[in-house]
């Protein structure tokens, strides 16, 4: 006999606690993936680099982020998500702070590597273990959650790196930072994190069956055994992975723009922090917004489609933009940086619906990887079309621009199959609904 399907609506743990430690340890990877950025300056000088190493050193971590994108996923699915995590979040806390110990360009450019391979692996397994913990219908909330730590590390990134700069050097810098996963996140994610609702010792027998009843509903109580080779072979796999991979080659436009234009457009750090917090925050807005109604109304395709064709065309008109345009500038990076996030939940939910569970690990990591090289790929075409047009930033604003707005239109390419998949969902539950016994 099937068994009875049962939702409590008390019982809600995992939103209250995995979450945050999932988004807590995103938090973490985010900042020792851009410190960098901030400790540049200093880093140039003891190592007598130039302009081109210095991009190539903040740059080669994205090389080494692609190394372990689909093993991640693979032994996330296989083996354990939380071992997968605790191992790398290790290794990348030791190479972030043996950064700190550096005394060349050389052993500067193997520990930002090194530390790209380590964190690469891990938000393809995140998004298993995400698959794993909530329903089909709890996904666009769940994914929108985790792809809340972007703004709020945005928000704290910048002010914690200016605090250890102010009584130290880029050294320290790496050093405290890289502490961050060893002491933090392997102590926080080991206890919290749990590879099924079975082994968590957080949460109560309710809510172990109401998460079960769930899985019965989705038709994944099961544990299925992780295929690469069906990730591979499967032509939604490649069809998002390159879907993702011309969101983020376009929006790397926005990181280089018109965050350039607010800095020369507001003066002073107090107003200019304040100001730049301004993005962030309607970000965080938007991805909450557009993931919640993703679950409600399941048009994933549109939730998906309209942000990146909206944020294709700001980044596209954004060269019309000048510095003297104080506040349309400011709307202008709001608006494009909700558009470049807001689209995540949905996007990820396709994914989760359109793989076979078989192929979810490795196919995760597939799109991840590949969408990643969008970002690599970014600033040397940007920079290719910039030379090519003797320093015009039309070109290549509008490369970017349309580069998201297909995006966009891929997205909506996908339509027909997700209606099909949704329905086909629909028909089995309504099947199982049928099967319980009246209580």
């Amino acid at each position: 006999m099937t068994t009875p399907v049962h939702v409590p609506t008390s019982a809600r743990r995992r939103w209250k606690i995995l979450i945050p430690v999932i988004i807590t340890i995103y938090i973490i990877a985010y900042i020792d993936r851009v410190n960098i950025g901030f400790g540049m300056e200093g880093i140039r000088e003891s190592l007598n680099m130039d302009a081109s190493q210095a991009g190539f050193a903040a740059g080669i971590f994205f090389i080494g982020y692609l190394v372990l994108q689909v093993p991640g996923g693979y032994l996330a699915q296989k083996w354990s998500a939380r071992k997968v995590v605790f191992v790398l979040m290790i290794g990348w806390g030791v190479c972030a702070i043996l950064a700190g110990f550096v005394h060349s360009y050389t052993q500067l450019l193997i520990a930002r590597f090194t530390l790209g391979v380590f964190e690469g692996g891990v938000q393809p397994a995140l998004m298993v273990l995400i698959s794993r913990w909530f329903s089909k219908a709890e996904r666009g909330r769940a994914f929108s959650l985790f792809i809340m730590h972007n703004p709020i590390a945005t928000i704290i990134t910048g002010p914690f790196a200016g605090l250890i700069l102010m009584y130290g050097n880029w050294r320290e810098l790496f050093i405290i930072q890289g502490a961050l996963p060893l002491v933090i996140g392997v102590g926080l994610w080991w206890y919290f994190a749990a590879d099924n609702p079975d082994t968590a010792r957080w949460i109560d027998q309710d809510e172990k069956d109401e998460i079960r009843a769930l899985q019965i509903i989705d038709g994944s109580e099961k544990p299925v055994e992780s295929d690469w080779r069906l990730a591979v072979r499967n032509p939604f796999t490649w069809y998002l992975a390159f879907l993702g991979m011309f969101v983020w080659l376009g929006f790397y436009g926005l990181q280089i723009w018109l965050p350039t234009l607010l800095k020369q457009s507001f003066h002073g750090s107090l107003t200019v922090g304040l100001v730049s917090a301004i993005p962030p925050v309607c970000a965080g807005i938007a991805i909450w917004f557009n993931g919640k109604g993703a679950d409600r109304d399941q048009r994933y395709c549109t939730r998906v489609g309209i942000p990146l064709i909206l944020g294709g065309i700001i980044l596209a008109l954004s060269s019309f933009v000048t510095a003297d345009q104080r506040w349309l500038v400011v709307v202008a990076l709001a608006a494009a940086t909700a558009c470049q996030l807001s689209f995540f939940a949905p996007y990820w939910t396709i994914n989760s619906l359109l793989l076979p569970p078989a192929a979810v690990g490795a196919g995760f990591g597939i799109i991840n990887g590949i969408g990643n090289l969008g970002g690599m790929l970014g600033p040397y075409l940007g920079g290719w079309l910039q030379d090519l047009t003797n320093g015009n930033m039309f070109a290549t604003t509008v490369f970017f621009g349309v580069s998201v707005a297909v995006a966009g239109l891929m997205a909506f390419g996908l339509s027909g199959a997700v209606r099909a998949k949704i329905a086909e969902d629909r028909a089995r539950q309504s099947a199982i609904l049928k099967d319980q016994p009246t209580e």
